[in-house]
């Protein structure tokens, strides 16, 4: 049985991996990468064609006709960080989360994808658990998820290739003990997981690859794009042996190694124990041998053959198959060989995955019920006299589905009469809630020096809002900060005069909410934080 399609778009190419198992064990492993055109750079909102083309060649080229896919972010496109929390439940821990999130992510964090996976106990902080959290902008999880549309595929998940490459560790094995090192080495980027033992304990993206390596290169020597890179193909860090030595070549390994090790040095100074080398540019002549006297680790770079052994790879040579070990860990993330289970799937998709699952179970079920149904039917044939029997059993069973399916019928009227119901009520409990919700807003926006006297709120009117204030600017500065709330359509000031006696200065002020303006403009009331 073959498993869903993993798809990796790096920055030269597009990388797919399949697992092929039988009888519980992974026999074959699919791949494919199909290089992207020479200065082609992908962005949200960009041209996509190259990445979909690029897409169908390399399931064309690997046999692959999975049309459920998996796919891989990178590093450096995700905000991830592992932090201690309090223990709770799954609910109450997302909510702990989103709201820690907002002080790490550079924009409203209703549009974003965040999921978590708690880690265990916490080492540093007793009483809490370390809970790795994982968020990427919702419009380039969506630009992912048109590139799988233009291919003709459905999507069931999206992981991190970080989380890819820290699976990748578990089947190398980590030992010896202590702190290692996975380092992913890239064409644009690098990323580097650190780990304790089976724990990750944190993933960084830099900066670092192999294309910064062949521009220092070009610039070091002179030579054209096209001699770099052969040079860095051939010679690699072995550059740094001649005179004078090149000091791009050497400001870019020196940068690389300062990045491992300042990740290392995030817990402490004990030193690596393992170093684990992963990635297209990992095999760059030299640099094993550069991190091995650095450190003092002999790196480890295991081929595909060595991390899936006695397993066929169809779709390429070695290079190629060691080019796809992150996309062949999240083809085993796809059929559940992964310790990780985030997923950066938006809600809505989700949910459609699921109900597709749903619809198929159900198929498969009548199917199954209908096969059984013709065997029991020839089976019983045989005996005349059994079947005249059954027969009269059938009339009995007949009469029963009509009354079954009339009990249906008036089931079903009634259901459609509370949805109904449900239906004219939603807008009065949205209306609830938005009370609610702007007594917690004013509360959130008032500044100290105001005094509210009177609230008075009424169904279709606007909220309405007196107090006293020291002075003007202090009324137009609530004002200013309720009209940002997305609560808030509009904050009118209605009148403004001196307290008798009293330097203070009494306000009154008009607050229409969003949902007074979808009732006027004949509108659906969703929920705050909802299509708004």
């Amino acid at each position: 049985m073959s498993g869903p399609v993993s798809i990796e778009i790096g920055a030269q190419s597009v990388r797919v991996a399949q697992l092929v198992e039988r009888r519980g064990r992974v026999r074959a492993v699919r791949f494919a990468e199909e290089g992207l055109p020479p200065g082609y750079r992908w962005e949200v909102g960009g041209d996509r064609q190259p990445v979909v083309h690029a897409l169908g060649q390399a399931l064309a080229v690997a046999g692959i006709r999975a049309r459920t896919a998996v796919i891989v972010l990178p590093r450096g496109q995700v905000t991830a960080r592992i932090s201690a929390f309090p223990a709770a439940e799954h609910g109450d821990l997302r909510n702990v989360i989103e709201y820690d999130l907002a002080d790490h992510v550079p924009f409203p964090v209703d549009q974003v994808v965040v999921d978590f996976q708690e880690l265990g106990s916490s080492g540093e902080e007793s009483g809490l658990v370390d809970v790795l959290v994982v968020a990427a902008p919702l419009e380039l999880v969506r630009e992912y998820l048109r590139v799988a549309e233009d291919a003709g595929l459905r999507v069931s998940a999206i992981t991190v290739d970080a989380l890819a490459l820290d699976d990748l560790a578990r089947m190398t094995g980590r030992e010896p003990a202590g702190f290692g090192a996975e380092v992913e080495v890239g064409s644009r980027s690098t990323t580097i997981n650190i780990s304790e033992g089976e724990r990750l304990r944190l993933t960084r993206s830099v900066a670092v690859g192999g294309n910064q390596l062949a521009r220092a290169i070009q610039e070091d020597l002179g030579a054209s794009a096209e001699e770099a890179e052969a040079l860095k193909e051939r010679e690699g860090l072995g550059l740094l042996a001649r005179e004078p030595q090149p000091a791009g070549v050497r400001a870019w390994t020196n940068s690389l190694v300062g990045e491992i090790r300042r990740s290392a040095l995030s817990f402490g100074p004990a030193g690596l124990s393992r170093i684990a080398l992963f990635g297209p540019e990992s095999g760059t002549p030299g640099l094993a041998e550069h991190l091995a006297a650095d450190f003092g680790v002999e790196p480890l770079r295991l081929s595909a053959a060595d991390i899936f052994p006695g397993c066929e790879l169809i779709g390429g040579d070695a290079e190629t198959a060691d080019n796809c070990l992150v996309a062949m860990a999240a083809a085993a993330y796809a059929v559940g060989q992964s310790a990780w289970r985030v997923s950066l799937l938006p809600a809505e998709v989700a949910e459609a995955v699921r109900a597709t699952r749903l619809r198929s179970a159900v198929a498969v079920s009548v199917a199954v019920l209908a096969i059984a149904m013709v065997l029991f039917y020839l089976l019983t044939a045989r005996d005349v006299r059994r079947l005249e029997d059954e027969v009269g059993a059938l009339r009995a069973q007949t009469q029963a589905a009509a009354v079954l399916r009339t009990e249906g019928e008036r089931i079903l009227s009634e259901r459609r009469e509370l949805e109904q119901q449900a239906e004219a009520l939603k807008p009065i409990q949205i209306r609830r809630y938005t009370s609610l919700e702007l007594l917690r807003t004013i509360a959130l926006y008032s500044p100290t020096e105001i005094v509210l006297t009177d609230f008075i709120l009424r169904p279709g009117q606007a909220f309405q809002l007196r107090g006293t204030a020291p002075d003007s600017a202090v009324v137009a500065d609530l004002q200013h900060d309720l009209s940002l709330s997305p609560l808030v359509g509009e904050a009118t000031l209605t009148g403004t005069d001196r307290v008798s006696g009293s330097a203070r200065l009494r306000f009154a002020m008009e607050v229409r909410l969003w949902t007074q303006q979808a009732e006027a403009s004949g509108g659906t009331l969703t929920p705050w934080g909802g299509s708004r």
